[in-house]
């Protein structure tokens, strides 16, 4: 596997404890998060405020266990899931993981949810704020990574499921001791996705905590990854699914909470008040490997044309088909229908892993260039325009 350490995660996050009493006392509370209209429900608990090697880390909510099959399960497969407006879904994944070898016991319904892609993972966070008025995303490193060590230097062998002590297999979510901050299995059982690429601009997932099939002694809070080539190998679709892992069985997420419902209209509403604009785009073929992927290199600019200072801004850019309308995966293009072909871009994100403009808060009528990587378009000239874009803001955080 390509594992790599990464200069600027090695010690990011400082040990030590909490830096405020009033965060040390926050740190571990539970919330339980029911999604309306359902019987699903999960935990929540407070992350204080904290440090890491980019600057200073403002307190979140991380949800205590990755996120399991059950909860999974209402984004993609049920007609539930489908009623949320302006949701983009993965194409069917459990009977075709079947297909590919994946043991039935695998999808059970209190294990993390397996085998997905990062647009898998940030679709259902996207899903899970549309239904409960909360803003969800995946965390970022510098977030992860203060989660993981919990005020400690190193996080404990003991609350990992690894090689040695997984009989082969994930477990069911919270089976282990939480950490100091109540959050379980940060170590082990399934990687679990950052928010950021691996090395920005580039498209490319990273991962953190390692797995069920991994050595315990590789398992450190600092260890990061890409997505290898082989975790590729099993998939028939050309070009590769976005969707879907086929070749390896221990990618999983769990989500951050940085808003809550309280703020929903004032964020829908003050949505309408950020601009972007688009200057210009190029196609780029990444190859690792015998594969390739294909992405267009998408390059704007986003203003804050508001009145309000924004800790985070969160914008989905997708293609316009021939109306001018979203065009948010293929309807035709490739080997299956529904392959996703949008992307995400963070011009604000105060909790970034990486130093820069985007780390501070987005002042009242600034604007900040962004540059985002689509997975590229199949379908033909009377189901999308290659060369026009589209954006939508689907989540603000304003500074307090």
């Amino acid at each position: 596997m390509n594992r790599k350490i990464a200069p600027w995660v090695v010690g990011a996050c400082l040990a030590g404890g909490l830096p405020l009493a009033s965060s040390a006392q926050e740190a571990g509370k539970p919330e339980t998060v029911v999604v309306p209209g359902t019987e699903v429900k999960f935990d929540v608990v407070s992350v204080p405020a904290g440090k890491c090697k980019a600057g200073d880390l403002k307190p979140f909510r991380m949800g205590k266990n990755e996120v399991t099959w059950g909860e999974f399960e209402l984004f993609y497969g049920t007609p539930k899931g489908a009623a949320v407006d302006g949701v983009t879904r993965p194409t069917p994944g459990r009977e075709f993981l079947g297909q590919v070898g994946l043991p039935g016991h695998f999808q059970e319904a209190k294990r993390p949810v397996i085998c997905l892609r990062w647009h898998s993972a940030m679709g259902y966070c996207h899903f899970v704020s549309k239904k409960t008025g909360h803003l969800y995303r995946l965390p970022t490193e510098a977030e992860w990574e203060h989660a993981c060590l919990a005020g400690a230097a190193a996080a404990p062998a003991d609350q990992a499921w690894s090689k040695e002590s997984s009989q082969d297999r994930t477990h069911e979510v919270g089976e282990k001791k939480p950490n100091a901050f109540g959050l379980c299995d940060m170590l082990g059982n399934v990687w679990e996705y950052g928010l950021e690429p691996f090395s920005p601009p580039d498209f490319t997932p990273v991962l953190r905590g390692g797995a069920w099939n991994m050595p315990a002694a590789e398992m450190v809070a600092a260890r990061r990854q890409s997505i290898p080539e082989n975790w590729y190998e099993q998939d028939p679709n050309r070009p590769r699914s976005v969707w879907w892992l086929t070749g390896d069985y221990s990618q999983g997420f769990r989500m951050v909470r940085v808003a809550d419902a309280s703020d929903l209209k004032d964020r829908e509403a003050y949505a309408a008040k950020i601009e972007v604009t688009f200057q210009k785009s190029e196609e780029k073929t990444v190859k690792k490997g015998a594969s390739a992927e294909f992405f267009c290199r998408v390059s704007g600019e986003a203003k804050n044309a508001g009145d309000r200072a924004l800790d985070e801004l969160h914008v989905l850019v997708h293609y316009l088909d021939p109306k001018g309308k979203p065009h948010l995966t293929d309807i035709q293009g490739a080997d299956k229908p529904g392959r996703a072909t949008f992307g995400y871009v963070f011009p604000a994100l105060v909790n970034s892993a990486y130093a820069g403009d985007h780390r501070q808060p987005m002042k009242p009528g600034e604007s900040r260039k962004f540059t985002v990587d689509l997975p590229q378009s199949f379908d033909g000239e009377e189901h999308v325009q290659a060369d026009k874009f589209g954006a939508q803001v689907v989540g603000v955080v304003f500074s307090r």
